[in-house]
């Protein structure tokens, strides 16, 4: 799923920045609440799909609330609620294939 990140772009069609492959790759190789909390939001194609919105396509059960946090008076984060659950290996390389395949229709119109 590594070279996956290679074909990912930004939503002007942009190879991702170094910061979003990092947080990318942190997923992949570890996929847990804290490498998904990092990773949910970045744009993987020129259509400007995220990662979240990708899930969400492929997988009915996926939250549509995310993890909601706030800052104590001392600006220390408290979660309030944390993600019900993250993609898995098998549920993320569908992710991919659904952004890859998504982001050929769009290049196609």
């Amino acid at each position: 799923m590594i070279h996956a990140i290679e074909q990912f772009t930004d939503a002007l069609g942009e190879p991702l920045r170094e910061y979003s492959r990092g947080r990318l790759a942190a997923l992949f190789a570890d996929p847990r609440a804290s490498t998904w909390e990092d990773a949910h939001g970045v744009v993987v194609n020129a259509r400007g799909l995220t990662l979240w919105q990708a899930w969400i396509a492929v997988d009915p059960e996926a939250p549509i609330a995310s993890r909601h946090v706030t800052l104590d008076p001392f600006d220390r984060i408290v979660v309030l609620r944390e993600w019900e659950r993250v993609p898995d290996t098998a549920t993320i390389e569908r992710i991919v294939r659904f952004a890859l395949e998504d982001a050929l229709e769009f290049d196609r119109r």
